[in-house]
């Protein structure tokens, strides 16, 4: 009897360790919920974009930016707009070549998850002077 009381002990902590591995509070490698800019005052060396709310820690992410000439949703592509591809960290710096001569950026993130990109939704920003100072900055195209 003390064999079974011993084994029954013993497989009831394996059962509970196990258990609480399964409950991580971890979230599994997902795409980007989440794309914000720098709202601060653009002063000319580059524009930060972050990814967020992505799950536990992609390898790293393929940040695509469309930058366009016209800021209207109208136009679409034109061949005066530019694309780059990069692979960086949860946040990129848009270069101040593609900041100062565009009025719109469409921007999207590939989480890479274990090899397996996972896009994001496609965010657009546009450049507009701050209501309360005389100073660019670059917000989200739904506000």
């Amino acid at each position: 009897m003390r064999i079974s009381l011993s084994l029954l002990a013993s497989l009831l902590v394996v059962f509970t360790a196990g258990e609480g591995c399964k409950n991580s509070d971890t979230e599994p490698c997902t795409f980007a919920h989440q794309v914000t800019v720098d709202s601060q005052c653009y002063a000319g060396d580059g524009l930060k974009f972050t990814a967020g709310d992505y799950g536990d820690k992609p390898l790293s992410f393929e940040w695509s930016i469309y930058a366009l000439k016209d800021s209207s949703t109208i136009s679409g592509w034109t061949p005066k707009d530019e694309k780059i591809r990069m692979i960086a960290s949860n946040s990129f710096v848009v270069p101040d070549s593609l900041v100062t001569n565009y009025q719109r950026l469409i921007v999207t993130v590939g989480s890479n998850c274990g090899g397996l990109l996972k896009y994001s939704a496609h965010y657009g920003f546009i450049k507009k002077k701050a209501t309360t100072s005389n100073c660019t900055i670059w917000v989200s195209q739904i506000q």
